[in-house]
């Protein structure tokens, strides 16, 4: 920058001096008029631009990156495929549970045959630790059918029960009570004047507390098991009672890639009769394998039992085999299969079956040494199914019912007696169920049956030759539920008195079928209260399931259902 200054000032001197000393020169010449001097010279005096130089020092990089260049071919099909666009994922959010409440209580009343009803339940709410509650039921009727002895009766029924869950077991228990009071008014007031209602007063009373454990194993090579155990004491009001014992097993495990099951069962039976009493003991094995492919499944295995009955000792043996295969994707699916075992006639399943019995009961145990079966089924849709199956098979000491006339009360003859026959049987049965969502829901299924018995009985006595059953359920917005039933039973035979001159003449009666058509509608006001009305018996028809006893005719009961808390 000093030189530079140095460099300005000279140039500036320089061109004063020039000046100054052109100035004297021209003067002079003025004052000398005749003398006139002209210099020239080619020399121009010129100022550069000046230039300003940068203060911060700047450094340029002489060597260049050359950039590699890509090459490549851009190809377009001539028809150019689909784009599919993604679609975002759905995101899952969590359904609010569904409330529970501890109490429901359901009550009715029907003004025709008198008839009250009462039902409750009272249960823990949603527990992974356990659950537990109790149940308790009322139904009766003061009813006196025409031309018949009082028929009134009484059914009551309360539980007890609860679960405990552990991680990989579940122990459940349960008691229950039982309390059915009937009354054996078969027969005719017109020639037995009876006024006293106990004197034709019958009822059942049952104790059963049960126990049961079962293992939820998801490891293949455990032991899964369910160990039940249960016992009942049933008794009347004649003197008859029953005691039962029951252990039942169930092991099942893999063996490589097939599943093996034992079932294994001791049942022990005490019957006392008013004027007898015998022991039974039952114990079986049931040993099969389990194995299943894509489109079939089947198990094949044994039963066999030990039955020590009173002073006789039997064994018995039967095979077990299921099979079916899919033949086209589940809508034609046939099976086939045998079966048989033991079948235990107790006076519970007696009385269950038929309460109007003589507690001095004839006592046999029936043996189903074989039974063949095949049938064909599948859905038709994803609301509609079926299934139609055809079965024969071999019977010793099917149970029959006749009236009997040699009991103690021979002037009223409505009490029945037990007989047993070796039976050949022929069933025939199907089935169809359509759902709709829970809007529409029917299922009709019937059977048809033929018997074919040895020479101790002439006729199949009290079993009908075919039933048929229909029920439908419409729900109207879950608000209003119309609910519908068919109930059809075909004819069948009894064995009634002709005469007793001098001793007791009978002959088969052929007892009509029945239909009996129920009709019912539930009105739900809220979550917490709703309204109901039952049609039964809409026919008005007075028929006969057992000889004697007719059924009521048209009937109707009133109710409603809430929730207390």
């Amino acid at each position: 920058m000093q030189n530079l200054k140095k460099y300005h000032s000279g140039i500036w001197l320089f061109v004063l001096i020039l000046f100054f000393g052109n100035a004297s020169i021209m003067k002079s010449q003025t004052n000398m008029n005749d003398i006139n001097f002209h210099a020239e010279s080619e020399f121009q005096p010129t100022i550069k631009d000046a230039v300003k130089y940068t203060e911060l020092p700047e450094i340029r990089d002489t060597v260049q990156r050359i950039h590699t260049g890509k090459y490549g071919i851009t190809s377009n099909p001539l028809f150019p495929k689909y784009t599919v666009e993604p679609i975002k994922p759905a995101k899952m959010q969590n359904e609010p549970l569904t409330k529970l409440y501890h109490s429901l209580i359901k009550v009715g009343y029907g003004p025709i045959y008198n008839m009250p009803y009462g039902e409750a339940w009272i249960n823990s709410t949603r527990s992974r630790d356990m659950a537990y509650g109790v149940h308790y039921k009322h139904f009766s009727s003061m009813s006196h059918l025409k031309d018949v002895g009082y028929s009134g009766f009484s059914d009551n029924e309360a539980e007890l029960f609860a679960k405990k869950f552990y991680k990989k077991h579940t122990l459940s228990g349960d008691f229950n009570y039982k309390r059915n009071v009937v009354h054996y008014y078969g027969f005719d007031t017109t020639l037995n004047k009876i006024t006293d209602k106990d004197f034709t007063k019958q009822a059942f009373q049952l104790f059963e507390p049960s126990v049961k454990l079962q293992s939820h194993y998801t490891d293949s090579s455990k032991l899964n098991h369910t160990i039940k155990l249960s016992y009942y004491n049933l008794r009347d009001l004649y003197n008859a009672a029953e005691n039962n014992v029951k252990l039942n097993t169930d092991l099942s495990t893999f063996i490589q890639k097939e599943s093996f099951h034992v079932n294994i069962l001791a049942d022990y039976y005490n019957h006392k009769k008013p004027k007898d009493t015998l022991n039974d003991f039952i114990f079986s094995v049931n040993p099969y394998f389990e194995a299943n492919g894509k489109k079939w499944h089947a198990d094949l295995g044994v039963k066999a039992t030990v039955d020590a009955f009173n002073t006789q000792t039997k064994f018995y043996f039967a095979p077990q085999l299921n099979a079916y295969y899919d033949v086209y994707e589940s809508i034609i699916i046939p099976y086939a299969g045998l079966s048989g075992g033991l079948i235990k006639n107790s006076y519970r399943s007696l009385t269950n079956e038929n309460p109007f019995i003589n507690p001095q009961v004839n006592y046999a145990n029936t043996n189903n040494k074989l039974n063949i079966f095949g049938g064909l089924r599948g859905n038709l849709s994803s609301t509609t199914s079926y299934d139609t199956k055809v079965s024969y098979g071999w019977y010793d000491n099917m149970h029959y019912f006749i009236i009997d006339y040699t009991g103690d009360q021979t002037l009223m003859d409505n009490k029945f007696k037990v007989l047993y026959a070796n039976t050949q049987l022929l069933t025939v049965g199907g089935s169809v169920k359509y759902q709709y969502k829970e809007k529409i829901h029917f299922i009709a299924k019937g059977n048809y049956y033929s018997y074919k018995i040895d020479d101790t009985l002439s006729k199949p006595f009290h079993k009908p030759n075919y039933d048929f059953t229909f029920s439908a359920l419409y729900n109207l917005k879950s608000k209003i539920l119309i609910k519908a039933d068919v109930f059809v039973i075909g004819n069948q035979w009894a064995l009634t008195k002709t005469s007793e001159n001098p001793n007791v003449v009978t002959a088969p009666l052929n007892l009509k079928g029945m239909v009996d058509c129920n009709l019912g509608a539930e009105y739900r006001y809220s979550k917490m209260l709703s309204f109901f009305i039952n049609f039964h018996n809409l026919a008005n028809m007075r028929y006969q399931r057992w000889e004697k006893y007719p059924t009521q005719r048209f009937n109707f009961m009133l109710g409603l259902t809430f929730v207390p808390f």
